[in-house]
């Protein structure tokens, strides 16, 4: 254990105290949580941000079950429970999740300068709801029409927090708007952004170029389906500046593309082609009718072409060259897919893929909950002395032995005095980390998990 450290717990405690006292601050119903009650805001709040994936009687008992018996009384039913979330709503927990991230134990800095984020998007199942606004009607007559929220979330690589979530229908999605929302939102200072070919847009990369402090790093699509400029460059690396012209007015568009080298946004050709995939189109702009939109774009092999056929990258940036040369900008992006290994951990090592309602409210307030134990468990991590031994690989914290320790003692410890037992216990669970390893994703379609399927 770390002779310095930081009472995490106790102080998400604090806080989701702080705002069951302010509760009408994030409510509409002035009569809520009124009355002096077993189940008041904080208790609510806390048992929901400390659920894992069982059935709801069970969560109900491991959080109520200790107290009851002691005191030869009933546990909490699962109907006064629903009832008295039904009068929450998710901005108290996007509230707890905020102020939880203003203050992070010992953050972690690139080049002791940049906060390092990632934004991507995951999709989450709800079990079937005829009143959601999340349903997704199938392409084809044979299979049903199902429920699934789409996520938008802002990842802090280094800290390893989730920063920020955005919720759309599946149906709905717009995964560059909300990437533009979340960045305009974010307050700190320098930070440098990473994110995927379905973000390449115009409209991305000029907000980007115009917010303070941000910096970003946007792998693009490559050949024809890309930017033409994109599609010029040889295959080999290099790393060159790119300006383009781009206008929204297909009057002027028309008239100079014989002779100027001019991109249009929001073609008039999209409206008649229904079924055109939204990646490739560039729908929003938030800028004048002209603009010239500059980058830098970085091309790069990403394979060993001895066994493969070449497989190139084409990442477009507007850091500074003599700071980050091509081949760190290529490490950089490599640390993106640390969000795609916390959408992992979220669900499968906590739980978010087995919600204890239907409702669309109470999907999202499920999802910021696990994000604020997240958060509250990676900081923990952080904190826990890790053994090396005089093996061939280093070694970290299991996150998912971590989980389950952290929210076994959270509800039923004193956590002033047994903080540094958490710290202890966690320890005891390391994984080797293995740089390096490529196993090929296998996407497979995963229905939601019903209340009888739930492990014991």
């Amino acid at each position: 254990m770390k002779a310095l450290h930081k009472n995490i717990l106790e102080r998400l405690d604090q806080i989701i105290n702080d705002t069951g006292k302010h509760i009408h601050n994030f409510i509409d119903n002035s009569h809520a949580f009124t009355r002096k009650r077993t189940l008041d805001a904080a208790t609510v709040l806390k048992t929901t941000i400390n659920m894992q994936g069982q059935n709801l009687t069970n969560e109900l008992f491991r959080a109520f079950g200790k107290k009851a018996i002691k005191n030869n009384d009933k546990i909490v039913s699962t109907s006064a429970y629903v009832q008295r979330k039904s009068q929450l709503t998710p901005a108290c927990f996007k509230h707890i999740l905020t102020v939880f991230n203003q203050d992070l134990f010992n953050i972690q800095l690139l080049d002791h300068q940049y906060r390092l984020f990632a934004i991507d998007g995951s999709d989450f199942n709800q079990i079937w709801n005829s009143k959601s606004k999340n349903i997704v009607q199938s392409a084809t007559h044979i299979n049903k029409p199902y429920c699934q929220i789409h996520v938008n979330a802002l990842y802090d690589l280094m800290n390893n927090t989730y920063q920020d979530c955005i919720f759309q229908p599946k149906s709905e999605m717009d995964e560059r708007k909300a990437a533009v929302q979340m960045l305009k939102a974010l307050n700190c200072g320098p930070y440098i952004v990473t994110m995927d070919r379905g973000y390449t847009s115009f409209n991305m990369i000029e907000n980007c170029n115009r917010l303070p402090n941000c910096y970003y790093i946007i792998r693009t699509k490559v050949g024809r389906s890309g930017f033409k400029e994109i599609e010029t460059l040889p295959n080999q690396d290099c790393d060159r500046d790119i300006s383009c012209r781009v206008t929204t007015s297909n009057y002027y568009y028309i008239t100079h593309k014989a002779h100027e080298n001019i991109h249009h946004v929001n073609h008039h050709y999209h409206q008649y082609i229904k079924y055109r995939s939204k990646n490739t189109q560039d729908r929003n702009w938030d800028f004048g009718e002209l603009c010239t939109v500059k980058f830098r774009a970085c091309k790069f092999k990403i394979n060993d072409s001895k066994y493969d056929k070449e497989e190139w990258e084409v990442v477009l940036t507007n850091l500074d060259r003599k700071t980050f040369p091509l081949q760190r900008i290529k490490e950089l992006y490599h640390l993106r897919w640390g969000i795609e290994s916390s959408f992992r951990k979220l669900k499968y090592s906590l739980g978010c893929v087995e919600f204890h309602s239907k409702q669309d409210k109470f999907i999202e307030m499920e999802i910021y909950a696990h994000m604020i134990m997240f958060n509250a468990i990676s900081q923990i991590d952080a904190q826990a002395y890790i053994p090396q031994r005089h093996c061939k690989y280093q070694y970290a914290i299991n996150f998912k032995q971590s989980c389950f320790i952290i929210q076994s003692m959270y509800l039923i410890s004193s956590l002033s005095r047994d903080f540094e037992r958490i710290l202890i216990q966690i320890s005891y669970y390391t994984i080797p980390i293995r740089p390096g390893r490529k196993d090929k994703r296998i996407i497979k379609p995963k229905s939601a998990v019903y209340y009888l399927y739930r492990v014991a």
